[in-house]
């Protein structure tokens, strides 16, 4: 029944009722000892269903024996009529368990274009990673992770996505002990301590991929291997060891082939990168991507990207959008993420003798004072006035005596300024004459001598 307490099926296997219990205590402690935890505080994401009220009451019967603090947090989505009588019955367990429960509520986008099942989990990963928690603890189990194994098969995943779940995810304080306990385990525990749960509607239509998967595909393909569950998480797991030899080596190349320095997102060196497999090529580009918090690239978007980095023109330009208001460019034999820039807001800013100014443009200018360095800002006396302000066109600057006056374009160039962040450069003006262009140089009469104190200024983009 919709909406209902569900009883308790008598036509289940009987398994060992110690097993899960057990099995969590093993794994907390463990996890507890690897990461030196003293009384950490532990949310379980408490649906009401099956899995996370077995979780939920097997944490219980731990925390005092492993000295953790026990919260719960519950996620409304608001798809289901029931979802307001949901949150009450997970209220009053939790009460009746003494365990303090957040409730979060979510708006979830019907019309992101990633479908409802897509949009409700990122809505609900996004609203649990709010809790002040040390860690969130999720109760997938053994055929959720079969089930996502086979989910990311028929949508073409490679390693990564056929690795399935983690049963620890440190990054998103994300917490699995259930990942290898079946479900089957999860119904006998509740039936020897007389659980009830709430029974999701949405769990039976088929018309989403996942219960199409649980209802149509696992029980056919048991009628002919009955321990599919059991071996399709196991291939799960040699997918994540084979994933985390990927991650080793992409972060090996990373070593020699992303500069750093390079912010916010690093460059690549296409020099070195292009001596690399065409597999370690498209392994270190995942990599780089999932490391700047981007999605995986499809295979065909990865194709293209080698392909152009691969032109026989060295210094052909290219653009190629890999997330939103993201692109690839490529310049001087590195490879960059660049981020679409807004129009650069006129400016006339004073610079009053701060190390540090944040632009408009969230870019920012560094100064720093330096014996026989920079621009001799003492030379004028105390009434030097400096002012940040924008390119305009057609400014002419000498950085140095033995040459000719050179246009701020070919200064530029010559200093290896991407084309992307030239409009987006700062001046500086000493009343209306221009001298200082960040990361370039100094006009070449009011360079410091040895004796004078000087001004450097190092300017960093968006």
């Amino acid at each position: 029944m919709v909406n209902s307490k569900k009883p308790l099926a008598n036509n289940v296997e009987h398994h060992a009722p110690c097993t899960v219990l057990s099995h969590v205590n093993l794994f907390l402690i463990s996890f507890f000892k690897q990461y030196q935890l003293v009384h950490p505080t532990l949310s379980v994401a408490y649906s009401g269903g099956l899995d996370s009220t077995v979780l939920l009451h097997a944490m219980h019967q731990l925390q005092s024996a492993l000295d953790f603090q026990l919260t719960a947090m519950h996620v409304h989505h608001g798809l289901s009529a029931n979802a307001d009588d949901w949150a009450r019955a997970c209220e009053k367990n939790c009460a009746s368990l003494s365990i303090p429960l957040i409730q979060l509520q979510v708006n979830v986008e019907k019309d992101s274009g990633l479908g409802i099942e897509a949009a409700a989990r990122n809505a609900r990963y996004q609203a649990m990673q709010t809790t002040t928690a040390d860690f969130i603890v999720l109760a997938h189990h053994q055929d959720d992770q079969a089930e996502t194994m086979l989910l990311q098969l028929a949508r073409g995943a490679g390693v990564k996505g056929l690795a399935g779940m983690a049963e620890i995810d440190v990054k998103r304080r994300l917490l699995r002990p259930l990942l290898n306990i079946a479900r089957a385990d999860l119904v006998s525990y509740a039936k020897q301590h007389q659980l009830q749960w709430i029974d999701d509607e949405s769990n039976d239509d088929v018309h989403f991929d996942r219960n199409f998967i649980r209802h149509t595909l696992m029980p056919t393909f048991a009628e002919r291997y009955q321990q599919i569950t059991k071996t399709l998480a196991r291939s799960a797991m040699h997918m994540a060891d084979a994933s985390a030899m990927l991650e080793e080596l992409a972060e090996l190349d990373a070593t020699t082939m992303i500069d750093d320095e390079q912010q916010p997102y690093g460059a690549l060196k296409l020099a070195v990168f292009s001596q690399l497999s065409l597999a370690r090529q498209k392994n270190l580009l995942r990599w780089w991507f999932a490391n700047n918090q981007m999605s995986m690239p499809s295979a065909a978007l990865l194709q293209q990207i080698i392909e152009q980095l691969h032109a026989e023109r060295s210094d052909a330009a290219i653009k190629i959008k890999v997330a939103e208001s993201l692109h690839l460019m490529r310049y001087q034999q590195f490879a960059y993420l660049v981020r679409a820039y807004e129009s650069l807001p006129t400016m006339n800013i004073l610079w009053q003798g701060e190390e540090e100014v944040v632009l408009p443009n969230h870019s920012r200018l560094f100064f720093n004072k330096r014996m026989g360095e920079g621009f001799a800002y003492q030379r004028g006396g105390s009434d030097i006035r400096l002012r940040i302000k924008n390119r305009e066109g057609g400014e002419y600057f000498k950085p140095d005596l033995t040459r000719p006056r050179r246009t701020l374009k070919h200064l530029m160039q010559t200093s290896q300024i991407p084309p992307w962040q030239r409009e987006q450069l700062p001046l500086i003006f000493m009343d209306e004459t221009l001298v200082i262009i960040p990361n370039v140089g100094v006009d070449a009469h009011l360079k410091a001598a040895s004796h004078e104190m000087g001004l450097t200024v190092h300017w960093q983009p968006a």
